[in-house]
C-alpha cells in the first residue's frame, strides 16, 4: 500500500492498475520477501519528471521495507495484447513471460493493489504463447549453467523452476509456485533427483542444511538437462548458445 500511496500523486488517473504477484503474495507458501514482482499498468506513458519521480518511490519503499522486486509499467493498450510488451517507460525491457503472468493473474494469484483486475484487461494465454515462454525460461536457466554460475540462489532456482517447467508440460498448467512444483517433482520424478529437490526446497526455505549447498550446485547442470529432454526447443540457434530470457 505503501507504494501505491505514493504512486497516485504523481501519476493520478494515469494509474489503471497496480497488481502484485509472486512468492510473496502466494498463500500455500511461506512468504518469500524478495520474491515480489509488480505490475503497474498506465493510461499514458508519464513525462521525464515523472519517471525520476516513480524512481526515487522505488527506491525509499525498498529501503523502508527492506525488499527488492521487479516492478514493471505497462501502458493500457498494450497490457490488452497478448504479444510480449515494453515497459512503459524502459522500452528496453521486454516482458518475457508475459502469457505466463496473464495465466496466473487469471487464476487469481495476485494481489490487487489498485485500480482494474487483470481479467478485465489481459487476453487469456494460449498453450503456443506459453510453450514458448517456458522454453525461454529454461534457456535461461541453461545459459547459468553454460557459464558456470552454481552459486546457492541460482541452483535453487534451476532445479525449483525446473521442476515447475516439468509439471507445466506434463500437465499445461503453468499456475503454480516453485516450492509447490519442487513437492510436484518429488512425488513424481525417479529417486535419483529427490536428494537435490529437497535440498533445493530447504535452500528456498532458508534452511538449507550443512551439504546441501554443494549438493545443488552439483545436481545444477544434469538436472537442468533432463529438464531440457523433456521440452525440446522451440527455437534452435545457428551457435546453440543459450540466450537470457531479456534477448531478443
Amino acid at each position: 500500500m505503501s507504494l501505491r500511496d505514493a504512486l497516485e500523486p504523481i501519476l493520478g488517473d494515469d494509474l489503471v492498475g497496480i497488481w502484485a504477484h509472486g512468492g510473496t503474495t502466494s498463500i500455500a507458501d511461506p512468504p518469500h520477501t524478495g520474491d515480489l514482482d509488480t505490475h503497474m499498468i498506465l493510461a499514458r506513458k508519464p513525462d521525464a519528471e515523472a519517471v525520476r519521480r516513480i524512481q526515487a518511490v522505488h527506491e525509499a519503499t525498498a529501503r523502508e521495507h527492506d525488499i527488492e522486486w521487479d516492478a514493471w509499467y505497462l501502458l493500457v493498450d498494450d497490457a490488452r495484447r497478448p504479444g510480449r510488451p515494453t515497459h512503459a517507460f524502459r522500452e528496453e525491457r521486454r516482458d518475457t513471460s508475459w502469457a505466463i503472468h496473464r495465466a496466473h493473474w487469471l487464476a487469481g494469484r495476485y494481489a490487487l493493489i489498485h485500480g482494474v483486475e487483470p481479467a478485465e484487461l489481459v487476453p487469456a494465454p494460449t498453450w503456443d504463447e506459453l510453450e514458448y515462454e517456458l522454453d525461454r525460461e529454461l534457456e535461461h536457466i541453461e545459459r547459468h549453467v553454460f557459464e558456470g554460475d552454481t552459486d546457492a540462489y541460482e541452483a535453487t532456482y534451476a532445479i525449483l523452476n525446473g521442476s515447475r517447467i516439468l509439471r507445466a508440460v506434463a500437465t499445461r498448467d503453468v499456475v503454480i509456485s516453485k516450492r509447490a512444483a519442487g513437492q510436484w517433482a518429488l512425488a513424481s520424478l525417479p529417486d535419483r533427483w529427490h536428494a537435490a529437490l529437497l535440498a533445493a526446497t530447504r535452500a528456498y526455505d532458508g534452511q538449507a542444511a550443512p551439504n546441501d549447498v554443494g549438493l545443488i550446485a552439483t545436481e545444477m547442470a544434469p538436472f537442468v538437462a533432463m529438464v531440457r529432454g523433456r521440452l525440446a526447443p522451440i527455437e534452435r540457434r545457428a551457435d546453440a548458445t543459450p540466450r537470457w530470457s531479456g534477448d531478443s
